[in-house]
């Protein structure tokens, strides 16, 4: 693991403050939390208020481009709050900020009550936010500014304070083919599945989400836009269990089926951890929602003299069959952390309960049922302060074959053998990991199916731990005040025993992580202390191409942002990492390549901003991007003049047509067209008089500067090579000619040598004759094109 950066606030008067009474105070269980969307936007409280931060130094970026490893930035935060200062206050500040950007820190609200619980929904664009006095509140941004957010809906439960939140709806997943990795059809090498969900009237799925509180309270939030509500949202409640218990740990998840299950537990180690299965539902009037929890297969943990339970997590969120359970010795202060299985069991009845309706049902005396098991587990020794894994395993069925094993025998599950013809770095990957933060400073990565520690990282020294590919150990780089950047030697320290990990006595410091959380690559992780010192390490350095391809593949095909793939990239694979990207989707079907064209797009300009010399080639990507959109606004404005059913509309008929045909003359191509299928109302057409000159003189563009491409990457080098682009702009030359008989203001404009140069017709010729050999124009084309730009007045910019 390295080092990425850290981001730390310089307090004014740091001494005082951290020994302040007046302090807001947050106890072991009102810890800051932090929650990462799959869009990399990190939301997190504090208890530090960093309203009016500012940062004390230029922001760690070289040439406008990322952050570099290890390098640090300080913002300038107060000491004091602005809720109040009666001493032992609980509130905090709701920050959020850009993973890419950590010292642009933006806030969000200030809370009087301790916030709990931070969650943001499956497509990252809303964030739950519960409190300690039972306020749910959703926060979207507004017009998709980073630093203006606003309540979407909220709720309250007076009284409860919000332990845990999720969101009505299972998450879409895409998870990667085990079988299939070697595959160049995304169809094939990826799974998708969408589970079922809560849903309403008409099918529709529910928007909202559903609160565990700390006294036994299930609690449902629904947004309605129904007339019976008003537009308000629809709150119900109803105990989870016969009698209200206090409940100290909490999780939810989805199962397979798409339900959502809760496992609660208290610190006493006699009292059982329960699982209930939660439904929701609408009613018929649609003005009441109503919920309850179905019991389901619980645990009782085995009794261990002065150790108590200080965390009960399902291993990710879409796995109910697995939970992860820490234990505390409250007298020596380390801990323990086990893994348990849902797994099936048979019991045989005795003979007086063998008329039970099961028996009958089976016509034996054998009945199936299901009990949880405990198959790994894994001692430290210090205390437990966070415990995450990845919110969505990368490969199905991961854990399918767990077997009772400890941390110090190695083995190996059914997904990770099936990728034996892969590379090592591949399947190491791909294996789900869970990351450990421990009191003394530690953060420990282990496997999910068996625990087997990985590697360990000491976060409040510069000796990290090294000896696996998960560790390589990084170069810390600080800033001074000159804003320089001074690089220490790096050194490495051997991992610990994978059965016990004892780093020393923990110190009651404030710079210990307490929140830790990944990306949902698990190529990142990050940290935050108390004193909201933000920590983001690298847990894959230095990915090789087909790994980094394979993971910029399943961000394309689940909507994620891959920066923080990026930031484990070197940069002298991004060649070799865009080649396979490219060559893996030239030979998707048609379709395909229409629907994920725009992302794949986006994450090319994005491999080539990392880049030292990549200037030339974001453009071009950009400009694909701008062209491709526009050719989908343009062609949508297209309706086919009879409203009968037809094989195809007026586009595709147009793009069938010009790439049957190699005519060269735009008029005979007119002719073997139907004008009335392409006509759109005049006012429309004169408001797009400037797309379609922006796409004249790109057509311009890129042929004047056809004699500068044969020998170098020049800008529009990628755009004159892709065929797709030419016939594009091909298509788009039609349109105008038809649109301009129609009203000719909407036309190019252009500055001509002679009044008699049709431009419209010569563009189409010389980007027909293109089209047929992009790679490889010759002579007679450059010389054509040349003599083009000397007939026409123009300034390119350069």
């Amino acid at each position: 693991m390295e080092l990425l950066y850290e981001v730390e606030p310089d307090l004014d008067g740091a001494e005082d403050y951290v020994v302040s009474t007046k302090r807001m105070k947050l106890t072991p269980e009102r810890r800051p939390t932090i929650a990462i969307s799959v869009h990399n936007l990190l939301a997190f409280s504090s208890n530090v208020d960093l309203s009016q931060c500012q940062s004390s130094s230029s922001s760690p970026m070289k040439d406008g481009g990322p952050p570099e490893v290890g390098k640090r930035s300080t913002y300038t935060a107060s000491a004091s709050s602005n809720i109040s200062d009666d001493v032992g206050i609980a509130g905090c500040h709701l920050y959020v900020t850009d993973l890419n950007t950590p010292w642009e820190i933006f806030l969000i609200k200030n809370s009087s009550a301790q916030i709990r619980y931070l969650q943001w929904d499956h497509a990252g664009t809303k964030l739950c936010v519960g409190t300690d006095d039972g306020r749910v509140e959703i926060y979207v941004m507004v017009d998709n500014l980073l630093n203006k957010w606003g309540v979407s809906y909220e709720a309250a439960l007076p009284g409860e304070p919000i332990l845990i939140a999720e969101w009505l709806n299972a998450p879409r997943k895409v998870t990667v083919n085990p079988e299939k990795m070697d595959s160049m059809v995304y169809s094939e090498k990826y799974l998708t599945s969408v589970p079922f969900s809560s849903r309403g009237f008409g099918g529709k799925a529910l928007d909202g989400l559903v609160v565990v509180t700390a006294t036994g309270l299930l609690g449902a939030v629904v947004q309605s836009n129904s007339e019976e509500t008003g537009g308000k949202p629809i709150v119900a409640s109803e105990k989870m269990f016969a009698m209200r218990n206090h409940i100290v740990h909490a999780d939810l998840a989805y199962s397979t089926d798409g339900d959502i299950l809760v496992v609660t537990s208290t610190e006493n180690m006699k009292q059982p951890v329960l699982v209930n299965k939660i439904n929701v539902s609408l009613s018929h009037s649609r003005d009441k929602v109503e919920i309850k929890a179905v019991p389901c297969q619980s645990l009782f943990l085995q009794s261990m003299l002065d150790h108590s339970i200080s965390s009960v997590k399902f291993i990710n969120k879409c796995d109910t069959d697995h939970l992860l359970i820490s234990l505390t010795n409250r007298l020596t202060g380390s801990s323990m952390l086990y893994i348990y299985e849902l797994v099936a069991h048979t019991v045989t009845l005795k003979s007086k309960f063998n008329q039970s309706s099961a028996a009958i049902s089976t016509g034996s005396d054998v009945v199936n049922t299901f009990r949880w098991q405990q198959t790994s587990h894994i001692q430290f020794g210090s205390s437990i302060s966070s415990i995450c894994s990845l919110p969505s395993p990368l490969i199905p069925n991961i854990n399918s074959s767990i077997s009772p094993t400890t941390t110090t025998t190695s083995s190996s599950s059914g997904s990770s053998s099936s990728m034996q013809n892969q590379n090592q770095q591949t399947a190491t990957v791909l294996t789900p990991i869970i990351a450990t933060a421990l009191s003394n400073g530690c953060i420990v990565l282990s496997r999910c199916d068996n625990l087997q520690q990985i590697c360990s990282y000491s976060t409040t020294s510069s000796t990290p731990s090294s000896g696996h590919p998960f560790a390589i150990g990084g170069v810390k780089l600080e800033r001074d005040h000159n804003t320089d950047w001074n690089s220490s030697p790096t050194k490495k320290k051997e991992c610990s025993s994978p059965s016990k990990i004892n780093s020393g006595s923990s110190s009651p410091g404030t710079e210990n992580p307490v929140s830790i959380s990944f990306t949902w690559s698990g190529s990142i992780l990050v940290s935050l202390t108390e004193n909201s010192h933000l920590k983001t390490y690298k847990v894959h350095a230095n990915l090789d191409a087909s790994t980094a391809a394979l993971l910029m593949e399943l961000s394309m095909m689940g909507g994620l942002d891959p920066w923080d793939v990026m930031m484990c990239i070197r940069t002298n694979l991004i060649d070799n990492i865009t080649d396979r990207l490219s060559e893996t989707f030239a030979r998707q079907p048609p379709p395909v390549q229409t629907h994920y064209n725009g992302r794949m797009l986006v994450i090319k300009a994005g491999l080539y901003r990392i880049g030292s010399s990549g200037t030339a080639r974001i453009n071009d990507q950009q400009t694909l991007l701008v062209l491709y959109l526009v050719s989908g606004a343009l062609k949508a404005l297209l309706r086919p003049a009879e409203l009968s059913s037809r094989e195809k509309g007026p586009a595709e008929s147009l793009a069938s047509l010009l790439s049957s045909s190699g005519e060269h003359d735009l008029t005979k191509v007119l002719v073997q067209m139907a004008a009335t299928e392409y006509a759109v109302e005049a006012n429309t057409l004169q408001s797009l008089q400037q797309i379609l000159q922006w796409c004249a003189d790109l057509a311009l563009k890129l042929l004047s500067t056809l004699p500068d491409l044969r020998h170098s990457r020049a800008p529009g080098w990628e755009v004159c090579r892709d065929s797709k682009a030419v016939g594009t702009l091909r298509e788009l030359i039609v349109l105008m000619r038809i649109w301009g008989l129609q009203r000719p203001s909407c036309l190019p404009a252009f500055r001509k040598t002679s009044e008699n140069l049709d431009v419209l017709p010569l563009l189409f010729r010389l980007l027909t004759r293109l089209s047929v050999a992009p790679h490889d124009p010759d002579e007679a084309l450059i010389g054509e094109a040349a003599l083009l730009m000397y007939s026409l007045i123009y300034l390119f910019k350069t």
